[in-house]
């Protein structure tokens, strides 16, 4: 039974990622584009030359500023100069660079230094006064952006500002101008800020004053109609009132509870003594109390007595009688404290409703004074805030006025240019920027064609994008043309057989021998997923390969709408072939031609056929591969490319196996994964990939040859090309 094949994903990037790093597969993507290579790095001279054509002698002179980190302290140490903060970090470092490289700068200097007058500056310019006229301030501050840099000197406060020019003077002049410039810009800024500073905060001193004056006011205004001096007492004493009258609450609360406990248990004891007196209300009684303590020391003062006189001893027997008489006397009084349970119950709930009332009471008083006091605490807050404002600009003002006489600067002048000396030549800055820029652009060229390339060009490529082994890796043949006269033994296999190329195909030949068992499948059919991948060649050599190994073998040419075969092996489209015996003209065996090769047969294509499809999808083909096995052991068919029409896929239920021929560098991986797809849709097992035109000595990697697909499937010849959804449609 015939197996579908598995094809996985070409494009998956797990698959990918999944591939074992290789520096010689970069190295080659290099070596296969060695011209673009040469030809960057040629660019890269070229511009190399142009720049050093173009470098003029150049002096530079250099001024220094430091930027300071400690001030002078005022004010008891509490006040530093603002400016002292503003200069310590690297992002105010690098404002103040990039602010003496800004075109404002440039322009302040030009007009300071009246540079579009200078004839120094313009001859150093190169100005051309008849071409372009006068040279104006503008003009002037925008060629000093190319003259001066200013840089900062990590880990340290310096500041460099370096001028080149073409005259040491002007380098000199520029250097310093800078540096002055910027120094009198910082003076400007420091003079104007804080008069605006000064005349803001007089302003603003004057407006919280009088927000001030209004919020005392009202403050007082409040006070004399709510009559509320101290509100914060009156809320303290309610709150007061509410949390005793809550505790006391709570106390009559569980007493009533315990009395209706009591209650309770009276009502089920019988009227026992000793049962009403276990009962907490009748036992904490303090008449009951009294009594039960004197019983108590009665009780011991007779355990004495016991051990002491007899039981008729009149001492014994007064204590006895005064004790019995003190127990009749507590069942009589807790009798009557029992009897008294309902009147204090009744008091206690006449106790626990003025407490709520008088709670409820000093509630409804506390939502007075809280309400009155909500409006209080608003106006005490902005009293606060307004007064706290008040008094940090006052204090604020009288800084400014100290700082204001100030005349020390954040940033000095460390290094004044005394002079320009010539800048070194960069030549050799040219030439390896040149040497190297070239050869990284070309790498990098190659690698980009090298992955827009969609064509399959290694055999890890083609095993991994196709799900499928490489049987066979076929090198390049310069010419395949056809052989005069040579009935096919001039063919690689053939005429070459200690040659590379027959070695591959005898490759070929013991792999799929492997793969499918020496007598399991006879049948096999060459193909390929485009035109112009090698299939015929490739077909004709595997047969040959088959005859020399003592089978006999017949190769077919289907490819009825091209067919190449016959020109191969006789130079010209021998007939009657396929055609005519399918359409039943011709008896097989007519059609049947001998080559050269000893047990090698061939079954041309024959005439043009007007509907090659019908011809083949009929049943009379298989009925005649099946008549040929008889009389062969081996058959080859020749097909047309997958892609292109459906053919192929009506020769499936005829064959037993299928090689795919892809053609390294040339192949897309897309089109031959889906062949491959449409192939196993068809249920024909592809037992593997031939990878066809690998370059030698390349032959592990891939090579990139021809790039056109010429006219092998242009419409003419095999009509519109088509990629059939269904293969038995």
């Amino acid at each position: 039974m015939k197996q579908s094949t598995h094809t996985p994903d070409p494009f998956d990037p797990l698959q990918e990622s999944s591939e074992p790093f290789d520096w010689r597969y970069y190295l080659h993507v290099v070596l296969e584009r060695w011209w673009l290579v040469c030809l960057c790095l040629l660019l890269g001279a070229i511009l190399s030359v142009f720049l050093i054509s173009r470098e003029k002698t150049l002096y530079g002179a250099r001024a220094v500023l430091f930027i300071e980190q400690q001030r002078e302290q005022i004010l008891d140490g509490r006040m530093q100069s603002v400016r002292d903060d503003e200069v310590r970090s690297i992002d105010m470092i690098n404002t103040i660079v990039e602010t003496l490289n800004s075109y404002p700068m440039a322009e302040r200097v030009a007009k300071r230094l009246e540079l579009a007058s200078d004839p120094a500056f313009i001859k150093a310019v190169d100005w051309d006064a008849e071409k372009d006229g006068a040279m104006t301030a503008a003009a002037a501050a925008g060629s000093l952006g190319d003259m001066v840099k200013s840089t900062y000197r990590e880990m340290t406060r310096l500041i460099d500002v370096i001028a080149r020019t073409r005259d040491p003077q002007i380098s000199t002049n520029l250097a310093n101008g800078y540096a002055d410039e910027y120094l009198r810009m910082l003076l400007e800024q420091t003079t104007d800020a804080t008069k605006a500073a000064s005349q803001f905060l007089v302003e603003e001193a004057a407006r919280l004053g009088e927000k001030m004056r209004l919020a005392e006011e009202a403050m007082q205004s409040f006070r004399e109609r709510e009559r509320a001096a101290s509100l914060e007492t009156m809320v303290k004493e309610a709150q007061m009132t509410i949390d005793q009258t809550t505790a006391d609450i709570q106390e009559t609360e569980t007493f009533i509870r315990q009395l209706d406990a009591d209650l309770a248990a009276i009502s089920g004891s019988g009227g026992s003594t000793e049962t009403l007196l276990r009962l907490p209300s009748v036992g904490n009684d303090p008449r009951v109390a009294q009594l039960s303590a004197q019983i108590t020391a009665l009780e011991r003062e007779m355990d004495e007595m016991t051990r002491r006189y007899r039981p008729d001893h009149p001492a014994f027997t007064a204590t006895k009688t005064r004790l019995n008489a003190l127990s009749g006397d507590l069942s009589q009084l807790a009798v009557e404290v029992v009897g008294q349970l309902e009147t204090r119950r009744a008091q206690a709930e006449a106790q626990l409703e003025s407490l709520r009332k008088k709670r409820a009471d000093a509630e409804k008083r506390l939502l007075e004074i809280t309400g009155k006091s909500v409006e209080y605490n608003t106006l005490s807050r902005n009293l606060e805030a307004d007064k706290a404002l008040y008094d940090s600009v006052l204090a604020r003002l009288k800084e400014v006025d100290v700082t204001s006489g100030l005349t020390g600067q954040s940033i000095t002048i460390q290094e004044r240019a005394m002079g320009a000396g010539p800048v070194p030549s960069q030549t050799l800055k040219y030439i390896i920027l040149g040497v190297f820029g070239g050869l990284a652009g070309g790498v990098a060229l190659a690698f980009a064609l090298n992955y827009l390339d969609p064509s399959l060009r290694s055999i890890e490529q083609v095993e991994q994008r196709t799900g499928l082994g490489v049987v066979a890796t076929v090198p390049l043949v310069k010419s395949r043309g056809p052989v005069s006269g040579g009935a096919g033994i001039n063919l690689p296999a053939v005429s070459d057989r200690r040659g590379v190329v027959a070695e591959a195909y005898r490759t070929m030949r013991a792999t799929l021998a492997m793969i499918s068992g020496r007598d399991k499948h006879r049948v096999f059919l060459i193909t390929s997923a485009i035109p112009g991948e090698g299939k015929t060649f490739t077909s004709s050599n595997f047969a040959a390969t088959l005859a020399q190994q003592g089978f006999r073998t017949l190769l077919i040419d289907a490819d009825l709408r091209k067919p190449s075969v016959s020109k191969l092996f006789f130079n010209e489209n021998l007939k009657p072939g396929l055609s005519e015996v399918l359409m039943g003209s011709t008896p097989v065996e007519q059609a049947v031609v001998p080559t050269k090769v000893e047990n090698l047969s061939v079954l041309p294509a024959g005439g043009i056929a007007p509907n090659p499809s019908e011809l083949l999808a009929h049943a009379q083909f298989d009925e005649m591969v099946q008549g040929l096995k008889e009389r062969y052991d081996r058959i080859v068919i020749d097909s047309s490319p997958v892609l292109a029409v459906r053919d192929p896929l009506l020769l499936a239920k005829s064959v037993d196996a299928c090689c795919l021929i892809v053609r390294a560098g040339r192949s897309p991986s897309k089109a031959s994964v889906q062949a491959i797809r449409l192939l196993a849709e068809a249920d024909t097992p592809v037992l593997g990939v031939v990878l066809n035109s690998v370059r030698q000595g390349n032959s592990a990697y891939y090579a990139y040859t021809y790039r056109t697909y010429g006219t092998y499937g242009a419409k003419g010849v095999y009509g519109e090309t088509v990629t059939p959804a269904d293969p038995a449609s």
